[in-house]
């Protein structure tokens, strides 16, 4: 059975399960939604963070510069830019550096 990447199981799939487990449970919650809809919340300040661990380019060509226009931070996990990274961490730009130091490169 083939997994959906952005699940916990995409984790697993590229040994980081832990980290980004450990992650959620230093959160006060977490939901997830998928696909674009986290970085929309993010970006209207509904969330504080967003990540996922397999992108394809263009299923976050829109959503970088809606995060960064609306004051957040949007890289792969070296803190690299996001287009062409494969994976990637958002926030509101004031958690960006804890959460790649948990669960980045």
């Amino acid at each position: 059975m083939r997994r959906c990447p952005a699940s916990l199981g995409g984790w697993s799939d590229i040994d980081r399960r832990d980290d980004f487990v450990g992650l959620m449970d230093e959160c006060w919650r977490t939901r997830a939604y998928g696909d674009f809809w986290s970085y929309m919340l993010l970006a209207e300040g509904a969330v504080d963070i967003a990540a996922e661990p397999r992108l394809a380019t263009y299923d976050m060509a829109a959503l970088v510069p809606i995060v960064i226009e609306a004051g957040g931070r949007f890289t792969g996990w070296t803190a690299s830019t996001a287009a062409g990274a494969g994976n990637a961490v958002a926030t509101n730009g004031l958690l960006h550096e804890a959460v790649l130091d948990r669960i980045g490169d």
